[in-house]
């Protein structure tokens, strides 16, 4: 029974491959006379529109070409020989005739001797063809193959663009008397085909044929495209011009071959879909129940054997499961916190509302007091994620316990802060010592002596810096340290700190950009203030190349004042961003570590600046570095 229900399921597969198979056939058959249906309707459409057209265009363009031959007939019977008074008669009456004539030449000899209208037209009197080197050849192929043409569009010497028809005359002994010209209208003949081409819901285009090539040249109505894709040409009959139009509808019929498609595919898969259900429920309901019971004893095991205490509770807060862990954690028995609010289990329970606004997002913790059943507490850092099953809300509680990692930290800081004040007696001494001796409290030393004692009262102060950067970092972890906060001028308290950096020896240029109507006054302790603008500027200076500019930027808005440090160096690293301003980060390439530091100045300078109110930050540039700091303006912003 079980090798025949095995066959059986195979059986299934292969008869819903062949059932899926055969309907994608007869879909893609039906879809595809429905697209040859919608396509026959549009070219009814175009065939018809394009009929239409093609005859209005021809009708607006013959009628003044044949009033051009008339013209011809009259010159060949006068044997050349023009009267200008019947000329003023018989050219108005030509141009009124067709609405499109612009104006008509008469050229004996090339030369243009004859206009109607005159106005508008009077820089064109007497032109000389040959004289016109971008129609001179086409007007020189015409005479040559004694042919009408129709040239266009040609930029007119009297302005704008127009189509012109040509007409070389001959007089009856066969010789060359000259030429006629018609300028035809291009704006109105435009005008009106798109007009015409809009009634009739229709996109068209037009091109034509260069004298003496087989080739169509590029598209001078309309959108080149037309030519390129599945549109309709027909081929104007236009005297003295090869013309092509292309024709697309704009409104195409309504192709129903998408929706026929979806319908189909999407009936067909229903069927499919039921027939795999019926083939498949029983077995996938074992299947899910066995994979159900293994998911939640492998899920059972991950969670207890996490070492950090997990718990689940409902939108109010109701325990509704925990792990082993956190069982372990505060000492309580195995399933006994189902039940009860988790808030029982810390030592000031009426934090909740705080906690739940510290861990408001889920990369955020919470530092407190755990409590445990025998009331005894622990510090314990806290993580809420906030889950949806279903149409209801739960809460992930992450508790870990801290007091190891808090106890490190402690002695750690102490053991810096020990270490740190009782190096600073002994290097006090030493670092005076050595200032006596190089000032000459020792008597005249040699250039050896001097030069040892002065690399040696210099290694002295980079190392006192280093102790003060690492109290400085103490108090600030420690809440110790304390601010004084005034109305500090920043203009004053820079300028005495470029004065500092001026007299380290650095060799770049430290300009100052501000509005020399604001004052520029911020609330911060001057002291701090002062050591910020050390850090940076120092910064500032130590990679650029020398000779290069430092600028420092002041600039206000929104109440706060912004101090910009821009040098020309070579930038900070992409991959260094995320740890720029962390306690003993430093850069790991090769022009940084040409330079002493502790990797403590940027950290300090954001904890000071912070401590004031302020933000600190730092900004991209195609070349070198911007760090930034703002602080709140002292009394009313100026702007």
């Amino acid at each position: 029974m079980l090798g025949f229900f095995s066959a059986l399921r195979y059986w299934h597969w292969l008869l819903l491959i062949l059932l899926a198979g055969a309907a994608m056939l007869a879909t893609e058959t039906m879809v595809k006379h429905e697209q040859q249906h919608t396509r026959s309707q549009q070219l009814r459409h175009e065939v018809a529109s394009g009929g239409l057209l093609k005859a209005m265009l021809e009708a607006e363009l013959n009628i003044p070409l044949y009033l051009t031959v008339g013209l011809a007939s009259y010159v060949k019977a006068s044997g050349g020989k023009l009267d200008k008074a019947e000329l003023d008669i018989l050219l108005p009456g030509l141009v009124q005739q067709a609405k499109h004539i612009r104006n008509i030449g008469v050229a004996p000899g090339n030369r243009l001797q004859y206009i109607y209208p005159l106005a508008g037209n009077e820089r064109a009197i007497n032109l000389y063809y040959p004289d016109l080197p971008d129609q001179w050849p086409v007007v020189e192929e015409t005479i040559q193959s004694g042919q009408a043409r129709l040239i266009g569009p040609v930029r007119l010497v009297q302005g704008g663009q127009a189509f012109i028809y040509r007409l070389p005359v001959f007089i009856p002994d066969d010789s060359y008397w000259g030429i006629l010209s018609t300028v035809i209208n291009i704006e109105t003949v435009w005008s009106l085909l798109a007009a015409s081409a809009a009634e009739q819901n229709v996109a068209i285009a037009l091109r034509g044929k260069t004298p003496g090539q087989n080739e169509y040249g590029n598209s001078f109505f309309g959108e080149p495209r037309l030519f390129y894709d599945d549109s309709l040409l027909l081929n104007l009959a236009i005297r003295g011009a090869d013309w092509q139009m292309a024709i697309r509808a704009t409104d195409p019929a309504f192709d129903r071959s998408n929706m026929l498609r979806a319908g189909l595919y999407f009936t067909t898969l229903c069927l499919l879909i039921l027939l795999a259900w019926l083939f498949y429920s029983r077995q996938q309901l074992r299947q899910t129940a066995n994979e159900l019971s293994h998911s939640e004893s492998y899920l059972r095991a991950v969670t207890d054997n996490v070492l950090d205490a997990i718990i689940v509770t409902d939108e109010e807060g109701i325990i509704e499961d925990a792990n082993l862990s956190c069982c372990r954690l505060f000492d309580y028995p195995k399933a006994s916190l189902q039940g009860l609010h988790w808030s029982m289990l810390l030592a000031t329970p009426e934090s909740v509302e705080a906690i739940y606004s510290a861990t408001s997002d889920p990369g955020q913790e919470f530092e407190g007091n755990g409590l445990r059943q025998d009331s005894s507490q622990f510090e314990l850092s806290l993580s809420r994620s906030l889950l949806v099953l279903g149409q209801q809300q739960h809460q992930l509680l992450l508790i870990r316990d801290i007091t190891g990692r808090k106890r490190i930290e402690k002695l750690k800081n102490d053991f810096v802060a020990t270490v740190s004040h009782e190096l600073r007696t002994p290097l006090t001494a030493i670092n005076g010592a050595l200032s006596l001796a190089i000032g000459g409290a020792l008597g005249d030393l040699n250039r050896s002596a001097q030069k040892m004692l002065t690399m040696a009262h210099s290694s002295c102060g980079q190392l006192n810096q280093l102790i003060n950067d690492l109290l400085d970092t103490e108090r600030l972890i420690s809440g110790k340290m304390r601010f004084d906060i005034t109305a500090v001028a920043m203009i004053p308290l820079l300028e005495q700190s470029i004065t500092q950096i001026a007299a380290m020896q650095h060799k770049q240029k430290l300009v100052i950009t501000y509005d020399k109507e604001k004052p520029y006054l911020v609330l911060a302790d001057k002291g701090r203030l002062s050591q910020v603008c050390l850090n940076l500027l120092s910064n500032a200076v130590k990679f650029p190349p020398t000779d290069s500019t430092v600028e420092i930027k002041l600039s206000e808005h929104n109440q706060m004042i912004r101090v910009s440090i821009i040098d020309q160096g070579g930038g900070v690293a992409n991959e260094f961003l995320p740890q720029l301003f962390q306690r003993f980060a430093q850069a790991d390439n090769k022009d940084s570590r040409q330079h002493s530091g502790t990797g403590l100045g940027l950290a300090i300078s954001k904890a000071l600046i912070e401590q004031m109110a302020g933000q600190i930050g730092y900004q991209r540039r195609e070349q070198g570095s911007c760090f930034y700091f703002e602080l709140p303006a002292a009394g009313p912003a100026a702007g």
